[in-house]
């Protein structure tokens, strides 16, 4: 069984992950799957459908994306999956790619400098 291939990470924000991975070229399906660490993968994860034909690529040839929605100053848990179709049938998924722990940031109390214009 396909192994996904390894997400790398790009950045991340109070709420939002990016991360890319270069796709295979025998396939253009993938599962995009996250958990607050260390919660299991089969209660509490959380995927996203990825079609590489889709989504936007980085100078070298790398799909990006991001995960929205996440809790601030959270760890979170993110592995990528490929999408098998065989002859038709319900489509399956290959085995995890290596796991990538991701801390979001924490909401910051701190003021953000501003910037005064006198006329």
């Amino acid at each position: 069984m396909v192994a996904g291939p390894k997400l790398d990470f790009v950045g991340a924000s109070e709420t939002i992950i990016t991360v890319s991975f270069t796709p295979l070229l025998s396939h253009d399906n993938y599962l995009l799957e996250w958990k607050e660490y260390p919660q299991k993968w089969d209660i509490d994860g959380q995927q996203k459908s990825i079609n590489a034909k889709e989504v936007p690529r980085s100078g070298n040839n790398k799909l990006l994306t991001n995960i929205e929605g996440l809790n601030p100053g959270t760890t979170y848990t993110l592995r990528l999956k490929v999408v098998v179709a065989v002859n038709g049938e319900e489509p399956t998924t290959g085995r995890p790619s290596p796991e990538l722990i991701i801390d979001t940031e924490a909401v910051s109390c701190t003021p953000k400098p501003s910037q005064c214009l006198i006329l």
